[in-house]
């Protein structure tokens, strides 16, 4: 029987996996990674001289993780969000791994967090974000909502604005985090419908499009089905549906793409952690981003039992982190949870 434990558990480590097993191959082409590592299913560092990842070891996360424990550790004393808390945990994450790896932030964040030190209240520091960090690190939000049992999409989705406030204030970040954590709280709650949790993520980006700041942007919505639709026929065949899911998406780093890519690949994977991840880090593009997501709402949906214990053994090792204090934590904060008004 898979517990809501180990739910949680699994959504943290399908995260984490992914996000490690995408240092090497992320922001390169299907064609660089496949010559040069044919099919990636452990984990390798990256090459020398990486864009973002230039000193990471194999095995080691990026800040899409880093950020989403960043999350549970500004929530562990209020029991809610607080957006001063969240950025005072991603401020201290960032200096601590400044000089860490290349490019420990990315591009949304890193000018929101410049704006905020120099002196930029969070309600304006974030309001040109139009990247995928917001639903990168949503994951806590979505376990916890998954673990409340009653709370509407709604009322997820007032909890995901409040973190997405003080990086990615805008209302496709918003859409786009919203659609993650949807995805993962219906999961966590033991939906089995595959494509109920992707219309569903839909409706959830449809939600979160109401709050932030207007920027340009794609519906979000209508991406995510157009995704789901494009792999529909390459359930018997995942690798196939890689290159066509890649030619009308590419794999970059913008929220609108990303994230429609995310949920399609979990569909594509059939919500196997396994076959998730390593879908994800081989597409080509943002893939440890695309992984962290995609392999969060996987693990919430088909638990720890999908991930392989060589993945786990490797995550807890090389990061020197502790996964299932956090999955506790994660239980102990939703048991007094305190939905955002």
């Amino acid at each position: 029987m898979r517990t809501k434990y180990d739910k949680v558990l699994g959504s943290l480590y399908g995260m984490a996996t992914g996000d490690a097993l995408g240092v090497p191959s992320s922001f390169l082409t299907p064609e660089h990674i496949k010559r040069v590592w044919g099919w990636i299913n452990t984990f390798y560092p990256p090459e020398k001289g990486h864009i973002f990842h230039d000193g990471l070891n194999a095995g080691e996360y990026t800040d899409d993780t880093e950020q989403a424990l960043a999350l549970i550790k500004s929530f562990k004393s209020t029991h809610k969000v607080n957006p001063y808390e969240v950025v005072n945990e991603i401020l201290k994450w960032a200096k601590r791994v400044e000089n860490k790896y290349k490019s420990p932030l990315g591009p949304s964040t890193e000018k929101a967090l410049k704006a905020i030190q120099n002196g930029a209240p969070i309600e304006e520091s974030g309001i040109y974000g139009n990247t995928n960090g917001s639903a990168m690190r949503i994951s806590p939000i979505g376990i916890i909502h998954g673990l409340i049992g009653n709370s509407s999409m709604e009322e997820c989705v007032k909890d995901v604005y409040q973190t997405c406030i003080p990086t990615h204030n805008t209302t496709v970040c918003v859409a786009c985090a919203s659609a993650i954590a949807w995805a993962v709280a219906l999961s966590i709650r033991g939906e089995e419908d595959i494509e109920t949790i992707i219309k569903e993520s839909a409706k959830a980006a449809d939600e979160g499009s109401q709050y932030g700041h207007e920027i340009a942007s794609p519906k979000v919505s209508k991406k995510i089905l157009w995704a789901y639709e494009i792999i529909k026929p390459y359930f018997d065949n995942p690798r196939e549906g890689l290159s066509e899911l890649y030619d009308y998406f590419g794999g970059g780093d913008l929220a609108a793409d990303s994230i429609p890519i995310a949920l399609a690949l979990f569909a594509l994977g059939k919500g196997n952690v396994k076959e998730v991840n390593e879908l994800c880090v081989n597409l080509g593009g943002d893939c440890d981003t695309n992984a962290a997501m995609a392999g969060a709402i996987a693990g919430a949906y088909s638990s720890i039992e999908t991930v392989p214990k060589e993945w786990i053994e490797t995550i807890e090792r090389v990061n020197k982190v502790n996964m299932p204090q956090y999955a506790e934590d994660c239980i102990e904060i939703a048991k007094t949870w305190e939905i955002a008004e």
